[in-house]
């Protein structure tokens, strides 16, 4: 199949056509990978993925190059020799035409504004991507998007043409000077050209004009490997995102009774005002637990001659807990052996130092009666997770390890 075949590279715009099955492979499960004397489907290829459709009323699967040729893999029975209408699913077709013209838009833009080569692109199911071969500032990723959209309003016309490889590259082909290095064993090379704008090496299905892409948005950055990924959007996928977005603001902006282009100032006094809420909290928190430290504190028994603590709490925020049994344990010479129930089962034990008591090893006992797991040192050990229900008998076990310890 010669490049005259492939109805792909001069009208990406029509998606029905006729065929002749050439060859058939079964590929299992009722699939078959089909060849064809033409076809309008694009294999994937150069970051561009394949269409889909139908070729003979059977289901596109996947489209991929295949030699000198495209494969077809096929939910269906086809054989060699029928004579079959293909179909391609259009929507998706063009919108890979406007994210992939887009694309070649936005790269030539970077390039002309500050040298940065595309050493990379994705055309992904939700969002596009262009590698770029050095850091770009946010003044100029906005410039880019400027510039590329002005690109775009001017309607300018996008062909292509076929020239032989040495013509390429000499450069008398009348391109520009942005050359791409060319694989050992390819004679020709296809060339999609922006009127007066942009002139690159591709195989991929593009807009017949830059007003078909529609709009360019970048939506993202990130640096990669010392230079900047930039996602985008173009056309249909810019209009859904906008869509998604206005009515996100539009929500919030309702929810606050307020216009949605308030938000800005609106979010900010929020996040300030929350700020100074955490502090407070924070600060009354703190208060809370040297309170109840001290209601708590007193010891409940002795244990080798030293005051204990001890208390299962049906429901306690871990933190708390921790700066209470640390609070007690310094308060004296304590031994403290917590247990929380809920939200998450939880073991917390602590001793002033001069016990000579190790909570690591207690905290050991303790978690395998429960089924648990944890650790720390000889004056401060924590676990968590099993059985809640087993917590009394969990510092029943502790208890008993200490005692050993120290009696």
């Amino acid at each position: 199949m010669d490049e005259m075949e492939r109805g792909y590279l001069s009208d990406p715009l029509t998606g029905d056509f006729t065929a002749k099955v050439t060859k058939v492979e079964d590929a299992g499960d009722g699939a078959r990978r089909v060849w064809l004397d033409r076809t309008l489907f694009y294999p994937e290829s150069g970051g561009q993925p394949d269409d889909r459709g139908t070729l003979g009323g059977f289901k596109v699967m996947a489209v991929s190059e295949e030699g000198s040729g495209v494969c077809h893999l096929v939910k269906g029975a086809l054989e060699v020799g029928d004579e079959i209408n293909g179909h391609i699913d259009m929507a998706r077709r063009f919108d890979h035409m406007q994210q992939h013209t887009g694309q070649h838009i936005l790269s030539r833009v970077f390039v002309s504004l500050e040298g940065l080569m595309t050493v990379g692109f994705h055309l992904g199911e939700k969002a596009s991507t262009i590698d770029l071969s050095g850091m770009a500032s946010e003044d100029v990723i906005a410039r880019a998007e400027r510039e590329a959209n002005a690109v775009v309003f001017q309607d300018l016309e996008v062909g292509a043409r076929v020239v032989t490889r040495k013509e390429y590259e000499s450069g008398k082909d009348g391109g520009d000077d942005v050359r791409s290095r060319l694989p050992e064993g390819v004679s020709s090379i296809r060339i999609v050209e922006i009127k007066d704008t942009d002139s690159s090496t591709c195989c991929g299905t593009h807009c017949l004009s830059t007003g078909m892409v529609g709009i360019i948005k970048i939506t993202g950055t990130e640096n990669v490997r010392g230079g900047t990924r930039i996602e985008f959007l173009c056309g249909g996928r810019a209009l859904g995102d906008y869509g998604e977005k206005h009515g996100v603001v539009t929500s919030l902006g309702a929810s606050m009774s307020t216009d949605w282009r308030e938000l800005g100032s609106i979010v900010d006094k929020l996040v300030s005002e929350n700020k100074s809420l955490r502090k407070e909290r924070d600060a009354l928190s703190r208060k809370l637990t040297g309170y109840r430290a001290a209601e708590i504190g007193e010891p409940t028994g002795k244990i080798g001659g030293y005051g204990l603590v001890r208390e299962v709490f049906d429901s306690a925020d871990a933190g708390e807990v921790r700066e209470m049994a640390t609070k007690i344990k310094g308060s004296g010479e304590n031994v403290v052996l917590f247990g929380i129930v809920s939200p998450v089962p939880g073991l917390v034990f602590a001793c002033n130092p001069a016990t000579g008591a190790d909570m690591a090893a207690a905290l050991g006992e303790a978690a395998a009666v429960i089924g648990g797991r944890g650790g720390g040192g000889k004056d401060f050990a924590q676990g968590g997770g099993g059985d809640p229900s087993k917590l009394e008998e969990a510092l029943d076990a502790a208890e008993k390890k200490i005692r050993e310890m120290l009696e």
